[in-house]
């Protein structure tokens, strides 16, 4: 499943305003010999999309441009023919997948670096949901059941297990589905907590509630909330507002799981930063409705995404929605079975799905020619930003990037609040490459605290941005 980190909500809102070019698409991707499976998409530092997905039973990465042009592809040696995916891409320009299997991560090219498939019981794989890098610089994934519980693994950048935790009950099919890193640094897991009934008090995942669960960087659990009926509730992923609390999608089916199929809706639960508070509300479109993915938007609103089920030739569809104080609302299906939703740096959403097709949308999910824009209309190959070296760094970091043109270049370095660290650069510059050095210092020459920053680079009205890592 899709991570949602304040990382990526917030680099999405300071280029939000950017740019009126608006690239859309909807492209079926299928390589030969795809098996199936959820297919997970993020948008990469450059602007393209990174895509996992299964060939011949195993992981299949590919790397797109922002066209959703292959720039390559590779398979590996990680089974992947059951469950979901997530793909994410890592502080020193690779990418981390997360899978039943097991974690791997692989370099800028998609050259594999290593893997890790246990889950510390003897015989069971770690049924991986979702994966996120922390601003500590370390991975966390998420899953489960592992011997009936949720699984929380904590990996250091070169693969080392730094803590395995267990979550959950005496009963089976406890499980997260997501994690995010939260405005203070911590961690927050969702997923499903199994009750049982008075005739199974240990059931399957059928009775289950919706559970949010915070915990510190090491995964300890500061609280647990459960919320939802007699039968069946479950989320699938999470994003934190802006007043710090968290808005929850999933599903809700109330009723014995032989009538699920047509009585399963999405469930969107909002609740405050320490869990309370509980809003909810149910949605459904036309039979078996599972909330699958949610986003924040530009303004202050949500976006979320569910998989519904559709008249035949289609049978599944894609439905959207969009809603808050400052947005336009939004209800639209696209083609396939959802599989997650995601911020693009123009301000739209790449949207993944069950199968080989992605959708490219703008702020308002159209895809139309309206929006598009052509490749020689847009001239980001004349201006090229590099992920910055070493990263993680300390005490200082190179920020290189290529002009194909004389051009008025503007570099800041900023920080997670927007706030602005050093501006590193105002002028004209001349065709060719140019590195900027920061020593971790602010404007005032004071030492910056380790966490992630943000570098930004806009040359000639075209901005992009990246990510790097302070540590000490």
């Amino acid at each position: 499943m899709m991570k949602r980190s304040l990382f990526i909500f917030f680099i999405s809102s300071i280029i939000f305003s950017q740019s009126d070019q608006v690239i859309t698409f909807s492209k079926d991707i299928t390589p030969e010999n795809y098996c199936g499976g959820f297919q997970a998409v993020k948008q990469t530092y450059d602007g393209g999309f990174i895509v996992a997905g299964c060939v011949d039973d195993q992981v299949w990465l590919a790397k797109l441009d922002m066209y959703g042009d292959e720039e390559w592809h590779n398979t590996y040696n990680l089974s992947n023919y059951w469950g979901s995916n997530s793909i994410i891409q890592t502080s020193d320009g690779g990418y981390l997948y997360a899978g039943w299997q097991g974690i791997m991560k692989v370099d800028s090219n998609g050259d594999f670096q290593w893997k890790k498939t246990s889950s510390g019981v003897a015989n069971t794989y770690p049924y991986y949901e979702d994966v996120i890098e922390h601003s500590n610089g370390n991975y966390y994934a998420v899953g489960g059941p592992v011997s009936d519980k949720a699984h929380m693994a904590k990996f250091s950048p070169d693969g080392s297990l730094l803590k395995r935790k267990y979550y959950g009950g005496n009963c089976d099919d406890d499980k997260f589905r997501s994690i995010i890193e939260t405005n203070d640094n911590m961690i927050l897991m969702v997923g499903g907590k199994t009750h049982g009934n008075s005739q199974y008090p240990c059931s399957f995942e059928w009775y289950n509630d919706l559970w949010i669960v915070k915990a510190n960087k090491n995964g300890r659990a500061f609280w647990e909330r459960e919320y939802g009926g007699n039968y069946y509730e479950e989320a699938h992923d999470v994003v934190q507002n802006s007043d710090g609390g968290f808005t929850i999608i999933g599903e809700k089916c109330a009723s014995t799981p032989s009538n699920c199929n047509s009585n399963t809706k999405v469930f969107l639960v909002i609740v405050d930063e320490n869990g309370q508070n509980n809003q909810n509300q149910t949605f459904q479109n036309g039979g078996l409705t599972v909330g699958v993915s949610i986003a924040n938007t530009a303004d202050g609103g949500i976006a979320w995404l569910a998989s519904k089920n559709l008249s035949p030739p289609t049978y599944h569809g894609c439905w959207i929605k969009k809603s808050g104080p400052n947005e336009e609302s939004i209800n639209i299906t696209l083609s396939g079975i959802a599989e997650n939703l995601e911020n693009t740096s123009d301000g739209g959403y790449i949207i993944g799905t069950y199968g080989g097709t992605i959708h490219k949308t703008d702020k308002d999910f159209n895809i139309g020619e309206y929006v598009n824009v052509e490749k020689n209309e847009i001239t980001p190959k004349s201006f090229t930003l590099f992920q910055n070296y070493p990263n993680p760094f300390n005490p200082e970091t190179n920020i290189k990037y290529y002009l194909g043109a004389n051009s008025k270049v503007s570099l800041e370095i900023i920080d997670l609040n927007g706030k602005i660290v050093k501006e590193g650069y105002r002028g004209y510059q001349t065709t060719g490459y140019h590195t900027y050095k920061w020593s971790g210092m602010n404007q005032k020459d004071e030492i910056m605290p380790s966490g992630i920053y943000i570098y930004k680079v806009e040359v000639n009205g075209y901005l992009q941005i990246g990510k790097m890592v302070l540590m000490k």
